[in-house]
C-alpha cells in the first residue's frame, strides 16, 4: 500500500490502483492514523481530532462506526484495535510525509557533511 498526505489524500494498492475513501470523517481518521503509522492512536486523541473540544454524546460510538467504513475499503487487518487505540498496520515509508521526512533529514545531513 502507498498513502499521500500530503496535498489531498491519495491511497493506492500494492498493485498501484486508487482506492478511494468515502467521506470526510473516515478520510480524516485515516490521515490521523497515517501520521502515526505503524503506532497505536488512543480513543481520546482520534476523538479529540475528529470533534475537537467539544465531541458529541456516543463520539465513541461514532469513531467505531468511521473505523469500520475504513476496513471496508483498506485490506483486511490494516486497521488495528489496541485495548486503548487503534493502529494502521502501515510502514512510515508507505506514507509520503514520512518518507519526505526521512528524507529531508538525510539531505540535511549529507549539506552539514
Amino acid at each position: 500500500m502507498r498513502f499521500g498526505i500530503l496535498g489531498p489524500l491519495d491511497v493506492r494498492s500494492p498493485a498501484g490502483e486508487a482506492i478511494a475513501v468515502p467521506g470526510p470523517r473516515p478520510r480524516a481518521l485515516l490521515v490521523m492514523l497515517l501520521l502515526e503509522a505503524g503506532r497505536v492512536v488512543t480513543v481520546e486523541r482520534l476523538i479529540d481530532g475528529q470533534y475537537g473540544d467539544a465531541p458529541p454524546p456516543g463520539a465513541a460510538n461514532a469513531l467505531q462506526a468511521q473505523v469500520s467504513r475504513l476496513r471496508r475499503v483498506l485490506p483486511a487487518r490494516l486497521v488495528e484495535f489496541h485495548g486503548s487505540g487503534y493502529r494502521l498496520a502501515a510502514d512510515p515509508e508507505d506514507v509520503d510525509a514520512h518518507r519526505f521526512e526521512r528524507l529531508t533529514r538525510q539531505g540535511r545531513l549529507l549539506l552539514t557533511s
